[in-house]
This record gives C-alpha cells, structure tokens and sequence, in this order.
C-alpha cells in the first residue's frame, strides 16, 4: 500500500466476516490501512502467499483468522508458507479456537510471533502501535507470546470492550441480494445467557466473563447502524448473527423488540425484513409476533439439537422435548419460515434415543433440517468430560471420539456413508432446499403483488418429501443394526442406500429448479438467493454446532 504500514486481515468471507471487519474498522480509526483477504478454502494459499509476501510493501501485521477449528490446518499451513516465502513480519492470529489452543499453537508452530485471545479489537490496535513504533509488544494484555526462553505464555486477559465504543464493522464490497434486495449481516449482541457443554462460543465468553456471557450493544447504536446500511447501502434484509437475539425474559424481548422497531421507524426504516437465530425457549408466542410484525421476520433459525431427554442433557440445553414442539408449531401456526439442525449422535447416544430423535424428525419433515454428530471444540465443557474419561482421542489440533458403544458407532458411521452428499456437499440438496424456502419468504414479504401461497406450500412439500426420505434412509441403517447383520459388507450397502438417496434427490431437485423457475419469472429485476444458498445456510447455522462429515 504504497509504502505505509498497513495491515492484513486474512480469514473467510463467504458473506461479510463481521469479526474481520470490526478488527478491521478498530485499526482504521487507530489510523492504520487495512485490508481484509477472503480464505475460504485451501486452494486459496499460494495466491495469498503471493500477495502478502511477494509485494514490495509487506504487512507490518498479519492477522490470521483461527475461529473455526475444522479450518485450523488450512491456516497453519498458510502461516508455514508466508514463513517459506519470506514474510518477516509479525504474524498474529485468534478466534475462538486460536484463545483456546494458543499456547499449543505457539510451541507447535514457531512461524507466529503471538496469538490474540478473547475479542481483539482493542489488543490489535495497540500491538500494531507497539509494531509500527518499534516498541516492545510482549507484555499486553490480551496476547498470547514467547518469554525470553521461548516458552508460550497468556498474558493476563484485557477487559471485554464496551460495544457502545466500537467502530460499526467495515463494509465494503457489493452486498448478497435476493431478487434485488441487498442483504448484511449484523449484531446486536455478543454472547449467549445459555451455557451448552459443546459450544465453543459460550465457553469463550466464559473465560473473559463469568457468569455474564451476553452483552447487548445500546439499541440506539444498533439502530443507527441499520439505518446508515438502509439509507448508505441500500440494504433491505438484516441478517443478525447474535448467537442468540433473545433475553432469558419474554417480558424484556417485548420491550426490546418493540424499542428497536420504533428507533427504526424514527429514523425512516420502514421497508425491511429480518432473519435471526432462536433458542426454543425463546419462542413465545407475543414475542414471536411483534418480531414478525414490527421486525419483519421472514426466517429464524432454531437451535434444537435434540429432542431425546438423554441428548438434551448431554449437550445442557436447557430446554425441554416440549420446549422443541411448541416452537416449531407456534412457527407454523404463525406463518414464519423456521430451520434447524439436529445433533442426533453425541458421546451418549444409543439406538433408542437415535430412533426417538427421529420420531422428532418425522413429526417436522415439512421443515427443513440437516443432522450430524457433535463434535468436540477446544475449551468446552463437553471435551473436558471425554479426557477425564479417556474417551477423547487425537490433540489439541482436532479429537475425536467413539459413541457410546459398538452398535450406535456403526450406525453413525453408516450415516455418514450414506448422506454424505445430501447432507454435507457443495451443492447439498439439503441446502438447497432451505435456499428455495428463503427466496420464496424474499417474495411473499417484498412482492405481496407477484406473491403466491402455493409456492409456500410447495417448498413445504420439497423439505416434507426430503425430510421423510432422510427419516427412512436412517431407520433402515438401525434395523441393520439391531438386525445383527455382519458389518463386513457395511461399505457396499452403505453406498446402495446412499445410491438410492440420490435418486430420490434427483426428483427434489426437479422439484427445486421448477419451483426457482417460477420465482424468476415472478420478479425479473433480480437474481433469486437460491445460487448462494450455501451461504445464507452458514450464516444461519450456530458455529458450535456445524454439520460435517
């Protein structure tokens, strides 16, 4: 950048990577240029290594995004290669999985100087004063560093910073659109009040905060910064990221609800729609209403997980089979687009709470839905218990584990043989039917003129249809199981089911493009989300709980 310090922010962007971008914005009104360079898979590396180390104005810093841990060797490999190219300056990282696993980080991979732990907006801006002054940087709160023998150590944690006094994130770039209405992703909070033994999120909050994980912005800066995104940037649809946008009180989501829709209608929001992310006890059917009339709710996700009382308290929902039900049938009886994940394998499943998550399933087949396996994250409660049990096994870098016994291991990994593609593909078809669902709720509330119900009822019909397909796919992989039949040839019939999965998704499929079609003629001026669906679906998805084979 001709010369000046600058700094670089590598990390994904498959939509606006709020968390680079609040950096971001932090360093840029500390004065210093940045620049925010998408790594959204490995092929990327040798044309990020070109960039930051084969220039003749290097970074004075890069930071290194290490928020997902599945995406861990992917960056390490990318620090080893700036290293390889020659890049001499300082190359920080952080996030979730980089607070946890710093040290580790530190004594494996000399290649980074320092790790940022907990939020970093604060602790960067001032190691790159410390950098751009040539000042010594090593004891500041919030890093993660070498002492002079070379041993890691964590300095003492920096205080949370107040969200009042941060910087709206940077925004730059041409926003997502559905059908020409520009979509941004935002939030008006940090934290969640639950505490899920295998969320990463709640345990980072943990750590810097005790007992008080979740803080809210001030509702009036929250809308400000909608309506600059509305008036500045024309954009239509708010994608909250809050990893929960509820209270614990039905009594304060009204209030707060009801506040933030006037502070929108006072500074001239009128024509816009929400997505947001639920637990199931927060959906309350007053809540749920004025979220849908004065905010324009046209989807939320609903974090489930499970609906079998074992799995329930294996992960620490804090919710209730009941609590699941009565959320999804309050969404339907209220109109509102809702999709969820399932957890249905955990460290203590068995047979019969399998078969009980799928009765759940079944009941819920018309919404749309992916299942997978918990995982276990650096610093949650959940992998704690696997150690001291000696269930857990790997490294710091990734564990894994085996179920509870034999008999729920082979039908997990019959499972993943056979909804491989359907579930966790580039083109899932899963993903693409919560896609479709999405364009139609884009039309029903932005082009009440074009709109018709039945295009409700057909993508209804899509996820029904599929849902009902996944049900049956998983109950014959648990009546081989209990059958007793030898697991030597469980590859080839893994890859029959997994066969027969896919012609029925070829009829989903026909059935998504005809629907899609439809949308198309009905509102010319734009292209559908349909064709990013894959990354409204992530943006949807709680970060603890992602879906992978």
């Amino acid at each position: 950048m001709d010369g000046a310090p600058w700094v670089a922010l590598v990390g994904p962007e498959l939509e606006e990577n709020l968390s680079l971008r609040s950096l971001a914005a932090s360093l840029q009104r500390a004065g210093f240029a940045t620049e925010i360079l998408p790594f959204n898979q490995g092929s990327q590396l040798p044309e990020l290594v070109a960039r930051l180390a084969s220039t003749g104005s290097p970074p004075l810093l890069i930071g290194l995004s290490l928020s997902f841990q599945w995406r861990a060797q992917d960056v390490l490999a990318l620090a080893m290669g700036l290293r390889a190219a020659g890049y001499r300056g300082h190359l920080t990282g952080g996030g979730h999985f980089g607070t946890f696993a710093a040290l580790d980080i530190l004594r494996d991979f000399p290649e980074f100087d320092s790790l940022c732990r907990q939020e970093a907006e604060e602790t960067v801006v001032e190691l790159a004063r410390h950098l751009h002054a040539g000042t010594d940087w090593k004891a500041l709160a919030g890093l993660a560093v070498r002492d002079e023998d070379g041993v890691p150590r964590l300095n003492a944690l920096r205080a949370a910073p107040e969200l009042a006094t941060l910087p709206w994130p940077v925004r730059d770039g041409t926003p997502a659109a559905a059908f020409g209405h520009r979509i941004a992703p935002l939030v008006s909070s940090r934290g969640c009040y639950a505490n899920c033994a295998f969320c990463c999120i709640a345990a980072w909050h943990e750590q810097a905060l005790p007992g008080r994980r979740y803080r809210a912005r001030p509702l009036e800066d929250v809308a400000d910064e909608m309506a600059w995104l509305h008036h500045r940037r024309d954009i239509e649809i708010f994608v909250f990221h809050d990893d929960d946008f509820f209270l614990p009180s039905g009594v304060k989501n009204l209030e707060r609800l009801n506040r933030l829709a006037d502070l929108l209608e006072a500074r001239g929001v009128h024509r816009f729609a929400t997505v947001v992310k639920a637990r199931p006890t927060d959906v309350q059917p007053e809540v749920f209403e004025v979220l849908q009339r004065r905010l324009h709710c046209i989807r939320a996700y609903v974090g489930v997980e499970s609906d079998s009382e074992q799995g329930l308290q294996t992960l620490r929902r804090w919710a209730q089979s009941k609590h699941n039900h009565r959320a999804l049938q309050l969404a339907d009886e209220l109109g509102l687009y809702v999709s969820f994940n399932l957890l249905v394998f955990d460290p203590d499943t068995t047979l019969d709470t399998l078969e009980e998550n799928l009765a759940f399933l079944e009941k819920w087949a018309q919404v749309p839905f992916n299942f997978g396996r918990v995982e276990l994250y650096a610093g949650t409660p959940l992998l704690d218990r696997l150690r001291r049990e000696g269930r857990a096994r790997g490294d710091w870098m990734q564990w894994d584990y085996s179920l509870n016994d034999p008999s729920i291991e082979r039908a997990f990994r019959l499972a993943m043989r056979a909804f491989a593609e359907r579930n966790f593909a580039a083109d899932a078809v899963v993903t693409t039917a919560m896609g479709v669902r999405a364009d139609v709720e884009v039309l029903r509330h932005f082009r009440p003129d074009a709109f018709q119900q039945r295009w409700v009822e057909q993508s209804k019909a899509i996820s029904r249809e599929l849902g009902l397909g996944t049900v049956r796919g998983l109950r014959e992989i648990v009546a081989r199981v209990r059958s007793g039949a030898a697991d030597h040839d469980d590859e080839a019939w893994g890859e029959a089911l997994a066969a027969r999965l896919s012609r029925e998704e070829l009829l989903v499929r026909s059935a998504t493009r005809a629907l899609v079609q439809e949308l198309c003629a009905a509102s010319p001026e734009g292209r559908p989300l349909t064709h990013l669906s894959d990354v409204m679906a992530t943006a949807l998805q709680p970060t603890h709980a992602e879906v992978r084979p």
